[in-house]
Order: C-alpha cells, then structure tokens, then sequence
C-alpha cells in the first residue's frame, strides 16, 4: 500500500476510535455531571479513563496492528502520554469553562477537539511508532 494512503487509512482508523473514545468519555462526563452531581473535573477524569481504555485496545489491535504483548512498553507510553493528554484536556476545560465561561459540555467538546490531534500525531509517532500497517 502506498506509504500516503497508509497513513491515510491509519488516520481513518483513529478518528473512528477516536469517535468511540469520545462517546464513551463524554457520555461518561454527561452522565456524572447531569445526573451524577460529580463535579465537573473529577467526571472529566473519570470519562477520560473510559476512554482510554477503549481507545488502547482498539488502537493497539486495530489501527496500529500492534504484535506486542498487551503489557507492553507501549502500554507504558500510552499511559504516560494519555495522563500528559489527560493534563491538557482538563486545563483546556478550566480555560474554557472557568475563564472563558463556557457551559461544560460546550467547554468539554472544545478540549476534546484539541486533545484528538495532539493525540494521534503521539500515538502514531512515539506509541505505535514502527508497527506494521
């Protein structure tokens, strides 16, 4: 497959788990904060978790095609970057949502958007960096 295309697909694979993830973190974030009482940066923890999780397995077996152990170095850095992404989502949701005033799932979404692209230039470059497409 063309090098181009391959990344391409890559890309694709991610956003569509990363559309997963984002469900699952922000229902999560909804559900805790609408309905749970929880505030607004301890469901962001937890929504983000959930999200995690799902976003390893799918990623390490689908987009990346990892042959790895799941008990992995890179299940080491994917934990390490996703705690640094966790760090940018939720000050991203005090900017907007302290500063800026935002409603919080307005601010959520807005943090959401960032922390995607960061997300898998990371994953792809130093995570899952060198698995076979």
């Amino acid at each position: 497959m063309d090098k181009k295309l391959g990344e391409a697909v890559k890309a694709g694979k991610f956003a569509i788990v990363g559309v997963a993830n984002t469900l699952i973190d922000y229902g999560m974030f909804t559900l805790l904060t609408r309905f749970g009482g929880v505030q607004v940066y301890l469901a962001n923890v937890i929504g983000y978790a959930c999200g995690m999780l799902n976003s390893y397995v799918f990623n390490r077996a689908w987009t990346f095609k990892a042959q790895d152990k799941f008990f992995s170095p890179a299940l080491v850095k994917f934990i390490v970057l996703n705690l640094c992404m966790l760090g940018l989502s939720t000050g991203l949701l005090y900017l907007f949502y302290d500063l800026a005033g935002l409603p919080e799932l307005v601010a959520k979404a807005g943090a959401t958007v960032v922390t995607l692209a960061v997300n898998f230039v990371c994953n792809r470059l130093w995570v899952f960096k060198g698995q076979k497409s």
